[in-house]
């Protein structure tokens, strides 16, 4: 044997040789100075826990001595499954279901007193206590969240909690629908101290967070929320003033109207400020909050789908008596349904291309309505008029900005229409003056007729025959 060879066992490989000394001093070399650079490693990550390399090493260190290698004991490459209780702790502290937990039992409990009130069972100073602890509660979950999101603690958490104080503001319990039930100036006060809470809200969030301030979306925000909270109360001042004057039925139908007008009117500014260019699908970056378009989109989404939802329970079911026979609650909907279409338009422009066509979908909105408007024309004549010219607009706007030929045509078929109608009218009209002439008169108009008739037979002869005279002369 050669007393240079020197054999390298280990537990879990097969016996190899080295021929080489100078190799095994270079290794052992090698190995010297990784020791000497750890302990050195180790020094400074004790002097200066905060390198970043520092955490990785000591992961990477207590790896190595677990499995015995840096690719060792576990051959297969897998990472060892977490425990169950771990793994519930981790889910508990990233979605904590407690926030859900409170807000249910918040919304419980105002939806409890609630119905008591509207059973006569609270008295208003009660249920302006509930009131209170309800604006506490909102103020102490937006102070929270204001918290987590500008420290970034648990950004999803702050999201999550504004989320939840939307629900409030969007009042889903009716609960000052039921103030103004018990009392119209306890309601009316309850409304306006909302409304300056609501503002000191929105401007701690927009402050704090530093949002990008966008007016119009602002505008939108308030006045969707503001619809919420007084659209029910004006319905109920109206129906309660008119019906007490009253000992018989009373219309307030145009009065309803202006209130779902004002609702479409609303969406108006984000219409045309989004109708060439789609600036609420774009992605703005925020190092707090992310993406800052879909802040905003939340802040407008909500009120959308609430606002409706109020103006129909806590109006138009509970003053579904005093609207004329002949109107169709449609009538008096129409303003928000076209104007409400092209927000959603607004909203989601881009989604909406790939499934349908822009001017397809301007046509299917704006002649749906058109035709809703020509079936329902024995309504009030207030409504109809408006609903007519905003339906038209809206059709003249689409074919010169959009180019869109089907709602071209839809005009012409409606300017011909009323055109044929006005016609109509005066042949109408004709014929009864004539059905009430005598004979004596209807003879005296005609022999008139047959001198007109004859001088203009006259002047066509002449001219004639002027004209071959001057044939014949050439």
């Amino acid at each position: 044997m050669n007393e240079n060879r020197i054999i390298i066992t280990d537990e879990t490989e097969s016996k190899s040789t080295i021929d080489k000394p100078e190799i095994i001093e270079g290794n052992q070399a090698l190995s010297e100075l990784s020791e000497e650079r750890s302990i050195h490693d180790d020094l400074a990550c004790a002097v200066l826990p905060e390198k970043k390399s520092c955490g990785a090493e000591s992961n990477a260190k207590a790896t190595t001595s677990s499995t015995g290698s840096t690719d060792g004991g576990n051959s297969s490459g897998n990472i060892p499954s977490e425990p169950s209780g771990n793994s519930f702790s981790r889910w508990f502290k990233q979605n904590n279901p407690l926030y859900l937990l409170s807000v249910l039992l918040m919304l419980l409990g105002l939806h409890l007193v609630s119905s008591d009130a509207k059973a006569s069972n609270v008295g208003v100073h009660g249920l302006l206590a509930f009131f209170a602890v309800q604006n506490l509660y909102e103020l102490i979950m937006v102070g929270m969240a204001l918290y987590l999101l500008k420290f970034q603690v648990q950004p999803g958490h702050g999201k999550l909690l504004l989320v939840f104080v939307l629900l409030f503001l969007g009042d889903v319990t009716f609960y000052q629908v039921r103030i103004s039930g018990l009392s119209v100036w306890y309601g009316n006060l309850a409304t306006m101290i909302y409304l300056v809470l609501a503002v000191v809200k929105f401007a701690a969030v927009i402050r704090i967070l530093k949002l990008t301030i966008y007016h119009w979306r602002i505008f939108y925000v308030f006045s969707s929320f503001a619809l919420i909270w007084v659209g029910p109360k004006v319905a109920y001042n109206i129906v309660d003033s008119v019906g007490k004057a009253s000992t018989s039925y009373f219309d307030a139908t145009t009065s309803l109207y202006f209130i779902w007008l004002a609702a479409g009117l609303i969406h108006l500014p984000i219409i045309l400020q989004n109708w060439f260019e789609n600036r609420l699908e774009k992605p703005v970056s925020h190092k707090l909050v992310g993406n800052e378009t879909t802040f905003w989109r939340y802040l407008m989404i909500f009120p959308f789908i609430m606002m409706p939802l109020q103006l129909f329970f806590n109006v138009m079911v509970d003053s579904s008596l005093t609207i004329a026979k002949s109107t169709p609650a449609i009538t008096l909907v129409i303003p928000w349904i076209v104007l409400a279409g092209f927000f959603i338009q607004a909203l989601w422009k881009i989604s909406l291309q790939k499934v349908v066509k822009t001017n397809h979908y301007d046509s299917a909105l704006l002649i749906t309505s058109l035709v809703i408007v020509f079936a329902t024309t024995d309504a009030e004549l207030i409504p109809v008029i408006i609903n007519y010219v905003l339906v038209i607009t809206g059709l003249v706007v689409t074919f010169i900005t959009r180019a869109n030929l089907v709602n071209g045509m839809a005009i012409s078929m409606v300017a011909m229409y009323f055109a044929g109608r006005q016609v109509l009218a005066g042949v109408n009209r004709v014929v009864e003056y004539g059905s009430s002439l005598s004979k004596t008169a209807w003879a005296a108009i005609l022999m008139f007729g047959s001198f007109i008739m004859l001088g203009f037979g006259f002047m066509i002869s002449i001219m004639k025959n002027g004209n071959l005279d001057h044939h014949k002369s050439e």
